[in-house]
């Protein structure tokens, strides 16, 4: 249950936080192949970049809000089956 519990709490973490993971992912994979990066953190989301990157930086934060629901939905089945198939009240 409480692995069920943790799993909730970090897809309820990220969610806030899932745009800027998601520029930090897109320099990074962008620095690992090699190419060239036409914005900093600094600039405003409508000032950053071509519009290639914007979408790139899109499907990042998408895969992100993907893993985010995917850790709430199973730590919440994690839950309701600890609590269907070993109750806290029935003991040890």
């Amino acid at each position: 249950m409480t692995l069920g519990l943790i799993f909730m709490g970090i897809g309820l973490v990220w969610l806030p936080f899932r745009k800027w993971i998601a520029r930090l992912q897109y320099i990074a994979a962008s620095q690992m192949l090699g190419r060239k990066v036409d914005f900093s953190e600094s600039k405003p989301h409508h000032e950053a970049g071509t519009t290639t990157d914007e979408e790139r930086i899109r499907g990042f934060e998408m895969l992100g809000v993907f893993f985010c629901s995917v850790l709430i939905v199973g730590g919440l089945l994690i839950v309701v089956l600890s609590l269907i198939f070993r109750p806290p009240w029935a003991g040890a």
